[in-house]
């Protein structure tokens, strides 16, 4: 299920400058106690307050990056993740709880994928069938 990506320049960049500005905001070295008016506080808060806006700036292409790595993606997966992100989740985690082998949340859009395919036909995932009446049989292995 790998698949090649062509990042744009644009968004290493972004990400470059990001990191860049990290590093110069995490320094401490050049911090000016002495002068007047100067407030630790403000001064972290202006720091928070331009990290989410850059993050905000590189979130849709973020999510664009991502789209294009999945196959046949539709418009209601689109639309779902879209309001997965407003909600300040993550792209790379799924409201089902989905972890793959290595034991890391699976993307949004394939947890989502293997969640319907679950419920559309849980014996090729559990290896079990399902009673008539919805439940599961006493003779499972555990």
């Amino acid at each position: 299920m790998s698949m090649s990506v062509t990042v744009p320049s644009s968004l290493l960049e972004d990400v470059f400058r990001l990191l860049e500005y990290l590093n110069t905001v995490s320094d401490h070295d050049d911090l000016h106690f002495q002068k007047a008016g100067y407030s630790l506080r403000l001064e972290h808060d202006n720091a928070l307050w331009e990290l989410k806006l850059r993050i905000r700036q590189l979130q849709g292409k973020i999510v664009e990056t991502y789209v294009s790595t999945i196959d046949d993606v539709t418009e209601d997966e689109i639309q779902d993740l879209l309001d997965w992100i407003a909600a300040g989740r993550s792209i790379y985690d799924n409201p089902c709880l989905i972890y793959d082998e290595s034991g890391y949340p699976m993307d949004f859009i394939n947890a989502c994928r293997i969640d319907m395919e679950m419920t559309e036909d849980p014996s090729s995932f559990f290896g079990a069938e399902p009673d008539n009446d919805g439940g599961w049989s006493d003779d499972l292995p555990f």
